[in-house]
């Protein structure tokens, strides 16, 4: 797995992942936690030490996985790592409260990827930039589903909503596929848990699927 996928910085000690707070106190949306997700995630805050933070306000043309996994963003306010110990898989949540003009920005530029930069090349390593669907989540989406040109490849699967004056990204990135059943569901979970809403979801692993 490239080194970029897996960037990210951990909360500080005692903090949880799915309850954290602001800089100035204030309770944090409710997050992806391990009981959302299939069985064989973990929280995987204890990473730290082993990945790279990244650049700030990564641009997906330049960068796409980075715009999921880079949590050293001044904007942020909260976010979520899980480990898949199965299969390898990485997965982030992320909540940037950097104004509603940026969350369709961000929401934007990533629809607009596939047509703009469908090879990313970082250094040596080429990424291809395809369009992926997203769910009906009440709210302005897009995705993107990004592959290495390895053997076996490294899938990124990419979602971005703006949920009022957040910007949401969630990012399942590994060289098994998360699947784009599984991710839909996830990213559903998360925009109901940010909404407050109470209707249950559940999900359940699925075998991989190609495509889009």
């Amino acid at each position: 797995m490239y080194a970029v996928a897996a960037a990210f910085v951990a909360p500080a000690p005692g903090a949880s992942a799915a309850s954290m707070t602001s800089a100035v106190g204030r309770p944090e949306p409710a997050l992806l936690s391990v009981a959302d997700l299939p069985p064989g995630y973990e929280s995987a805050d204890d990473w730290s030490g082993v990945v790279r933070p990244g650049e700030p306000d990564p641009d997906v043309c330049v960068d796409p996985v980075a715009v999921g996994s880079v949590v050293n963003r001044p904007a942020i306010s909260s976010y979520a790592s899980f480990f898949d110990k199965r299969s390898g898989i990485l997965l982030y949540e992320i909540v940037l409260g950097d104004g509603p003009a940026k969350a369709r920005s961000l929401v934007a530029d990533v629809a607009a990827a596939p047509r703009r930069c469908p090879v990313v090349r970082l250094g040596e390593l080429a990424l291809s930039v395809e369009r992926m669907s997203v769910p009906d989540l009440g709210v302005r989406a897009s995705g993107v589903l990004v592959k290495t040109a390895t053997v076996p490849p490294t899938r990124t699967r990419l979602v971005v909503f703006a949920a009022g004056r957040s910007t949401v990204v969630v990012m399942a990135v590994g060289v098994a596929d998360v699947g784009l059943h599984a991710m839909h569901t996830i990213a559903l979970t998360a925009a109901r848990k940010l909404a407050n809403r109470k209707q249950p979801v559940t999900i359940r692993a699925m075998p991989d699927m190609d495509g889009t």
